[in-house]
């Protein structure tokens, strides 16, 4: 019995030596840099962060990813003017971050990506927002500011599942209308944006919202009726250029439990 189980962990060692790992990243599971990218089985990648790097990411550096492997994939701050058409094939992304290129537009193929529920294209050169993106139906958060958006089209309508848009420092005149129909929005950042006025339905059509941001908007009142908007927990109007009476009767009426930055 003993000289059997000392053959099996014979057998057991040497076979672990046929896997020899010594040669891999640490993590292959996480790749930060071109350089490690090159050097790591590229079908065991789930996080591909390449933030910043020397030069463009191409086609060619995305081949061999797994398309259900991969899920967090950050090409930001590389000065695409156009996304690698390799993305749009990896289907099991969730995340997908492009901050700070140079694209004009939003990629109609970002609809094909069917699990993607975060997408960032802060700081970038958009102009509108294309009725495509409906498609991404399992969009949570939504991030789109430093751009030059005007407007939203109310296809985005289709987005129900969206829990956090971020619009910071477009070209917004007023609160897009589609935002009504967002009844999961929890967290809405709207800041400098050339808001004059702030809409009734904003509190009573957002039931579940809690954060709502209109920092550097030219908003001199809010809406006669507070209301709807008891249940956030932030309320930020820091450098909104509101009369002392209306910062008493905004303060009055939103009572303590809601955090008013003014």
């Amino acid at each position: 019995m003993k000289n059997c189980l000392f053959t099996l962990v014979a057998a057991c060692l040497a076979c672990a030596g046929c896997f020899d790992n010594h040669n891999r990243p640490a993590d292959v599971f996480t790749v930060t840099s071109l350089d490690a990218l090159a050097n790591t089985n590229r079908a065991e990648i789930v996080r591909l962060f390449l933030r910043g790097a020397a030069r463009p990411v191409t086609d060619a550096d995305l081949e061999g990813l797994s398309d259900s492997v991969l899920q967090q994939l950050d090409l930001s701050e590389l000065n695409l003017e156009k996304v690698p058409g390799k993305v749009w094939g990896l289907k099991g992304l969730t995340s997908l971050w492009l901050v700070r290129n140079k694209l004009a537009a939003i990629p109609d193929e970002v609809a094909q990506l069917p699990a993607l529920t975060y997408l960032n294209l802060d700081g970038n050169q958009i102009t509108a927002v294309p009725d495509s993106l409906s498609g991404a139906t399992k969009l949570r958060w939504l991030r789109l500011n430093e751009n030059k958006l005007r407007e939203l089209p109310p296809s985005l309508s289709a987005l129900k599942d969206l829990r956090r848009v971020y619009l910071r420092k477009n070209l917004l005149t007023s609160v897009p209308e589609v935002v009504k129909e967002w009844s999961e929005l929890e967290d809405l950042a709207l800041d400098d944006n050339a808001i004059t006025s702030v809409p009734d339905w904003l509190g009573t059509a957002l039931p579940k919202l809690k954060s709502l941001s209109l920092k550097g908007c030219p908003i001199s009142r809010m809406p006669d009726d507070l209301s709807g908007l008891r249940g956030l927990t932030t309320l930020s109007l820091a450098n909104c250029p509101l009369p002392s009476e209306e910062v008493v009767r905004v303060r009055k009426a939103l009572g303590d439990n809601v955090a008013i930055l003014f």
